[in-house]
């Protein structure tokens, strides 16, 4: 389920009006079941051997799925990574289903509750919001504002220095329960065509289209302005030349049953379609109306399907963000930490103010296994919006759903400065901005390592300067194939240590050119030159 801090009352009475509402598709008189399978047939086993990765991108087995289908099962999703199916069967024959030689066990999903209204101190999503179709320059400020906050603005104005567009070139996954996107911010998403959109799908209607330009109470459209948003004076989120792939994988409305699997199996297509950074504002654990809770310790990143998947997504190569959950401090005497955000290498994002202090809401840790969460935090109170009920206005809303996003912005303009190419992977760029956050020095179970300083772990990636040998000929040149340095600030000098004045510059054929102004005699020269 989403984040909401506040449900709006429209939509509070609509699902009072839905006591025996049922997931959208959902069959009549059917439950819907996870399904853990045995194998993938006997060539997957003879060709993966011991390769545990091999196994798990193999296709399910087809003849499995068939008998299946045999047995009465209505398959809503195929999940390779772990061999597991979602799909829906007559609660009748689940032990049928059971008995089926390539089914390891077969288990009712959870059926969630109706959501309430959250009760809140701070003023309501309506008294908070700015007016509907105001455009200022102040509100603009206030994006703006936040990303200096981070230190993202110093990545743009690095990216820009480097000839780089924020954003361009990368694609962030968005994984939510809706994405209405009539605001003119997103006008420019549309206008790029295959280049804006690059893959999109709705796992609740199992159809290839998530994404409509209507206005509503869209929470994925909130979340997407932060990292994609793009309307000139009004609100520009931190990657607004990104491209997307969009996945509904929440029913709000109608939702009864967890979506675990919809987003388990968007995390698979999400890397399958290139995602380098993927950004969940969705968590599972409370409020369900059948059975209890999941109990904490299956908060250890190995228990629940959204889990397994994230870490999937990451150990794949994807930068997960995912939000820690709006829970509080303790439920049940237990942290709150939901899933996916238990998950190993990724970050989940707490939230924090201004001050860096935990936002009251900001759901707590340390996973079951006792490792730290959040990994990190940021702002996550009061945060500018795109307000999707209209076509230019802005409002702000507070929640670590719209913590999360800004975390992958940054995460975004990381990678964009530190490409695979740089020998920086993704499980580096993770580390880098753990290691660089504002609490980094005392974490804790609250805000983790604290507030994210983009700026920071960008220096944290940075080789240092880059020390060799130079040979130098007869003439006033030399070719150097070091790359990723600032040859503007290349220095050198001879084995007796006398410094020597040299000038460096980068050919069109990529090559990096010292040049002398002065005669310097053949030989060998100690050059040493910092990075870009």
């Amino acid at each position: 389920m989403r984040f909401p801090r506040f449900l709006p009352f429209r939509v509070f009475l609509s699902l009072l009006a839905l006591p025996g509402a049922v997931a959208a598709g959902a069959p009549a008189g059917k439950v819907k079941v996870w399904i853990a399978l045995r194998d993938k047939g006997p060539a997957v086993a003879a060709a993966s051997g011991t390769s545990a990765r091999l196994f798990e991108d193999a296709p399910v087995y087809a003849p499995c799925l068939e008998q299946l289908r045999g047995a009465g099962v209505e398959i809503a999703t195929v999940l390779k990574w772990q061999n597991r199916v979602s799909g829906w069967i007559e609660a009748a024959r689940t032990g049928t289903v059971a008995g089926l030689s390539c089914v390891r066990g077969i288990e009712e999903m959870p059926r969630k509750a109706l959501p309430v209204a959250l009760p809140d101190p701070a003023p309501s999503a309506a008294e908070k919001s700015v007016a509907l179709a105001k455009s200022s320059a102040q509100d603009f400020g206030a994006f703006q504002s936040l990303f200096i906050a981070v230190g993202a603005e110093e990545l743009r104005d690095t990216l820009s220095a480097h000839g780089k567009v924020p954003g361009a070139g990368m694609r962030i996954a968005v994984m939510d329960a809706d994405f209405m996107l009539g605001h003119k911010a997103f006008d420019s998403l549309f206008a790029r065509g295959a280049d804006g959109i690059v893959d999109q799908w709705d796992f609740v209607s199992d159809t290839s289209v998530a994404v409509s330009r209507a206005f509503g109470n869209s929470h994925g459209a909130q979340v997407l302005s932060q990292i994609a948003g793009n309307l000139p004076g009004v609100l520009q989120g931190l990657a607004p030349l990104a491209r997307l792939l969009l996945y509904r994988t929440e029913d709000e409305v109608n939702e009864r049953y967890v979506e675990e699997d919809f987003l388990a199996a968007a995390f698979e297509r999400a890397v399958d379609s290139g995602a380098q950074v993927i950004s969940i504002s969705l968590g599972y654990r409370y409020d369900f109306d059948s059975g209890p809770n999941y109990p904490y310790a299956q908060m250890d990143g190995r228990r629940r399907p959204s889990s397994i998947a994230a870490v999937g997504a990451a150990r794949r190569g994807a930068i997960v963000v995912v939000a820690i959950g709006n829970e509080g401090l303790t439920r049940d005497g237990a942290p709150t930490v939901t899933a996916p955000s238990d998950a190993d290498s990724i970050l989940a994002v707490g939230a924090v103010t201004g001050a860096g202090a935990r936002c009251s809401y900001s759901s707590t840790g340390p996973a079951y296994d006792a490792r730290l969460k959040p990994e990190v935090a940021s702002l996550g109170c009061s945060m500018p919006l795109a307000n999707p009920n209209t076509s230019i206005g802005t409002w702000t809303q507070s929640g670590t759903s719209f913590a999360a996003p800004v975390v992958a912005g940054v995460a975004a303009l990381l990678r964009q400065l530190h490409p695979d190419s740089s020998g920086i992977n993704a499980q580096r760029i993770r580390q880098a901005l753990m290691t660089t956050a504002a609490g980094s020095g005392s974490p804790d179970n609250l805000t983790g390592n604290g507030l994210v300083r983009a700026a920071e772990a960008h220096r944290f990636l940075l080789p240092g300067p880059v020390t060799g040998m130079m040979v130098w000929r007869n003439g006033h040149r030399a070719r150097v194939r070091w790359a990723n340095v600032n040859p503007a600030r290349a220095k050198a000098w001879d084995f007796r240590g006398r410094s020597r004045a040299v000038q460096g510059a980068y050919s069109p054929e990529g090559d990096l050119l010292i040049t002398t102004p002065e005669r310097m005699a053949p030989g060998a020269y100690i050059l040493k030159i910092p990075p870009r």
